[in-house]
């Protein structure tokens, strides 16, 4: 008997496309296992190490996807917003594929992120207060130029480029029954839910559990599940500038809605203190948002605790003034 056709299934051959085109340019990334963290928590914890990518963040795989598929159609000219980790990406992919990128960064975005994607060749321009502020004033450029805009939150190509982490982590660890990650506009999540969900059938083995974790001051997909419906929030008040976003994407938002395990959030001073801690004790360099799922009280979120736990730790694109706080952090603690 035929097994059921879900919207994860549907998605699953995005997914398995999108690996097959990224494979050139992208990190296979290493899944290790923190020992640190398995004893803190009682569980296998593993770490998705997307701090190793070329641009130290996720987000070059579905910007990846993306930009190619654009350049099959005949696209010259991408215009993304991004608070650094999507700018970046696309930067780096159009430079690839010989594609002009301009890019629209808030005020607020760190000059780090800032500098690689002036490195990666793209025009960068700096204005508007918030990622909000800088996403419209992106997409009445590209109106304005001709040019293709490229949402990070809204572009079903870039969520499937970014499932194909899920469809690594499968691979590397089959018994996997929790995936954890940072959530801002829903891009990564709903990329792992596309693979993680679509990728075990009824008949099969449970599919894991998907969590996503954002900050306290900036809970844009949590507040929008509560109410039913995609909800821009008044602020986004938060250090992770990664995941500072306002409003989730529609497309992100509908698939976390059916797929998703939870939204839990987390504030900025316990995802300070996880940086320090895996620096300290994993050697692992992370951003506030990267290190999001390590600053989560898993034992009051989950019913029961995992046989074994990802957690992926989606960028590693921090300043050095922020770092050594974190490790303050950390030491002052012990």
């Amino acid at each position: 008997m035929r097994e059921p056709s879900t919207p994860a299934h549907r998605y699953l051959d995005l997914v398995r496309g999108a690996a097959s085109a990224i494979r050139p340019y992208v990190v296979r990334t290493p899944l290790v296992l923190s020992r640190s963290e398995t004893a803190r928590l009682g569980f296998p914890v593993y770490l998705k190490l997307e701090n190793l990518q070329v641009t130290g963040a996720f987000k070059i795989r579905g910007a990846t996807n993306a930009v190619l598929a654009l350049k099959e159609r005949g696209v010259a000219h991408v215009v993304a917003a991004s608070s650094g980790s999507h700018a970046m990406g696309v930067a780096l992919a159009a430079r690839v594929c010989g594609l002009r990128a301009t890019i629209v960064m808030s005020e607020s975005s760190p000059e780090v992120k800032r500098c690689k994607v002036r490195a990666y060749g793209a025009d960068l321009r700096v204005e508007g207060a918030t990622f909000d502020d800088s996403y419209r004033l992106a997409m009445d450029l590209a109106r304005a130029s001709g040019a293709v805009f490229l949402s990070g939150i809204e572009d079903e190509m870039v969520m499937a480029g970014h499932g194909t982490m899920g469809l690594e982590i499968l691979e590397d660890l089959p018994g996997v029954d929790l995936v954890a990650c940072p959530v801002g506009g829903g891009g990564a999540i709903s990329g792992l839910l596309m693979a993680l969900k679509g990728a075990r059938g009824p008949s099969g083995s449970p599919a894991p559990r998907v969590w996503g974790v954002q900050a306290a001051g900036a809970p844009s997909m949590k507040v929008s599940l509560e109410r039913g419906e995609v909800t821009e929030i008044p602020r986004a008040e938060t250090m992770a500038d990664a995941i500072a976003v306002r409003r989730p994407g529609r497309p992100a938002f509908h698939l976390v809605r059916e797929l998703a395990d939870g939204i839990t959030t987390v504030t900025d001073a316990a995802m300070l203190e996880a940086v320090g801690r895996l620096a300290w004790q994993d050697k692992i360099v992370a951003e506030p948002a990267g290190a999001a799922p390590f600053a989560v009280d898993w034992d009051r979120v989950l019913d029961r605790r995992p046989k074994a736990a990802v957690f992926i730790v989606t960028g590693g694109n921090i300043s050095k003034d922020l770092f050594l706080r974190a490790l303050s952090e950390v030491t002052e603690l012990g």
